[in-house]
């Protein structure tokens, strides 16, 4: 009798502001599955806040998953928030933190919604500006509703769509790394 070997899913804790962050990495998770990765996406909604705040809160529920043995942990933020100034903390300050907590960030520039207009076709060089982004948006994907669930990214976006924006993008190209999404 032979042993059935079973092998363990890659586990990657991602903590993001929102349900719209939410609904991207369960998007991320399919898209994982369709190519065979064998990655589990822990997503865990801080539910806004300051960058100090969703710091806190990410490594508060990090460690209350730990037995789960996350390979990574990343933060998903928007450089908006800056511009808010909320708990008072730069987007320089959170990076340091996060680096010194082992916890990669991710930045949206400027918002989810940047990202999503970028990720139309022949939009991937522009540089949408924070409170702009989503009018921007809602003008060339008239049928966009925040927040974004995870049905309704699947049908207009592919995974071609992410890896054309993340050769302009830095942080969504280290997080697709870390997935296994983008070699």
């Amino acid at each position: 009798m032979t042993k059935r070997i079973i092998q363990q899913r890659k586990r990657i804790f991602i903590a993001g502001e929102g349900e719209s962050e939410q609904s991207f990495v369960k998007w991320l998770q399919q898209l994982s599955d369709q190519q065979g990765l064998h990655v589990h996406l822990d997503c865990q909604t801080l539910e806004g806040g300051g960058y100090k705040t969703m710091l806190e809160r990410t490594v508060r529920e990090r460690k209350r998953k730990e037995r789960y043995r996350a390979k990574f942990s990343i933060l998903l933020v928007d450089s908006d928030r800056a511009e808010r100034g909320e708990d008072g903390w730069t987007l320089q300050q959170l990076k340091q933190q996060a680096l010194s907590q082992n916890i990669n960030l991710c930045v949206q520039q400027p918002n989810l919604e940047g990202l999503l207009l970028r990720m139309l076709p022949n939009n991937e060089h522009l540089q949408p500006v924070g409170t702009k982004a989503h009018s921007q948006l809602r003008r060339e994907w008239p049928e966009y509703q925040k927040p974004a669930d995870t049905r309704t990214l699947a049908a207009k976006f592919s995974l071609d769509d992410l890896v054309r924006v993340a050769r302009f993008d830095i942080d969504l190209r280290s997080l697709l790394k870390s997935i296994g999404l983008y070699l």
